[in-house]
């Protein structure tokens, strides 16, 4: 799914959060939105699925205005996996992870095979079969942001967007959810839109990069292009290069002692 933003502007009471952003992202990209904290990472997320509304400014999807669509082809088409998403505790993984195909239902039809196999799916590549029939109060924080995300992948939306999805989870699910995230552009043509604050990350996972400073988006690109000491220094206010892991060939930042 293509999106297209054009000079999106959001006012929070007297707080001006974002400032003129201009981007177009196409169908099947794998984008990490990087920033200081505060900078409007998750607000530019919440006014893409239409939580917020921009006080000037467009967003399309596939060329459309995001308004045209109803609120359940929205459902449909986005999924958002956010910092503040909060789960019932007296539930079962299996039932929250269900949550995720209600856009797909009609209000009179119970769940069907079909929705099954999602879930199923769901639960499977998430790696949380084993915790299917557990109550969701009885699990870690790191399990619990794994149903999260397992919720949004039964949703099976084409825009996927995910504020800080790596939180509370150990190396191991880290590694696997980033390879899953590539799996998800590259085979299904599926477009990603992830907030990281790990950079070596962003830079190795991912084909684009929007640096966001002050509510601006002040680069935009290739991850080589990008992250530059640059622009570590100006919008992370740190001193470091750009390094490569001699195995690998992949880029990390080195940092320097600061003082």
């Amino acid at each position: 799914m293509s999106v297209s933003v054009k000079d999106l502007h959001v006012q929070l009471g007297s707080n001006h959060v974002l400032k003129g952003m201009d981007f177009d992202i196409k169908s099947g990209q794998r984008v990490a939105l990087v920033g200081p904290n505060g900078c409007g990472k998750s607000t530019l997320l919440r006014t893409l699925c239409t939580i917020l509304k921009p006080s000037q400014g467009e967003v399309r999807l596939e060329g459309e205005l995001i308004q045209s669509y109803s609120r359940r082809e929205r459902a449909r088409k986005i999924g958002l996996l956010s910092q503040s998403d909060v789960i019932p505790m007296m539930t079962t993984v299996r039932d929250h992870v269900s949550i995720g195909r209600h856009p797909h239902r009609s209000y009179f039809r119970d769940r069907s095979s079909n929705d099954a196999a999602f879930i199923d799916a769901a639960i499977e590549v998430c790696e949380i079969s084993h915790l299917a029939d557990r109550p969701v109060e009885r699990l870690s924080g790191g399990e619990r942001q794994r149903v999260r995300l397992a919720t949004l992948l039964a949703q099976s939306p084409d825009l996927l967007l995910l504020d800080e999805p790596l939180t509370g989870l150990d190396l191991e699910h880290q590694y696997a959810l980033l390879h899953l995230l590539e799996d998800l552009s590259q085979k299904e043509g599926r477009t990603l839109m992830v907030v990281l604050h790990d950079l070596s990350l962003a830079m190795r996972f991912f084909d684009r990069l929007l640096v966001i400073h002050e509510g601006k988006l002040v680069a935009d690109g290739l991850p080589a292009d990008v992250m530059t000491s640059e622009l570590l220094s100006e919008v992370f206010n740190i001193q470091a290069d750009i390094g490569h892991e001699p195995a690998t060939g992949q880029p990390v930042i080195i940092c320097h002692r600061q003082g």
